[in-house]
């Protein structure tokens, strides 16, 4: 009998965790920017052809300035350069923009 305890007791300490309820109002916080508006925003701002979009999580300066989720693109400029840029998914907010010939592309798509 106490071995029928015992194993009653394993099974009810190894039952997994209740999963957490979260609440309505918090999942409506966050509405991030559909992925093809904020493509058309870097389109507009710079020359070139988007190569890559994805999602990442922001880094911790990023965060810093609020940002939740990033989207990252991957940019050629018609001078066979490649930038990265990183957008604010919820605000479509610039974060950085890394890579050689960002004056020469963003003048390109200015003219």
């Amino acid at each position: 009998m106490t071995m029928i305890r015992a194993l009653a007791l394993c099974l009810l300490t190894c039952v997994p965790a209740q999963a957490q309820e979260v609440a309505p109002e918090t999942i409506d916080q966050f509405r991030p920017l559909p992925l093809h508006q904020v493509a058309a925003a870097v389109s507009e701002r710079y020359a070139g052809r988007l190569l890559a979009a994805d999602t990442r999580a922001p880094r911790p300066e990023e965060r810093g300035l609020g940002a939740e989720l990033v989207y990252q693109f991957r940019l050629a400029t018609p001078q066979r350069n490649l930038l990265d840029i990183r957008i604010d998914a919820r605000t479509g907010r610039f974060l950085s923009v890394s890579g050689r010939g960002q004056l020469a592309a963003r003048q390109a798509a200015q003219d």
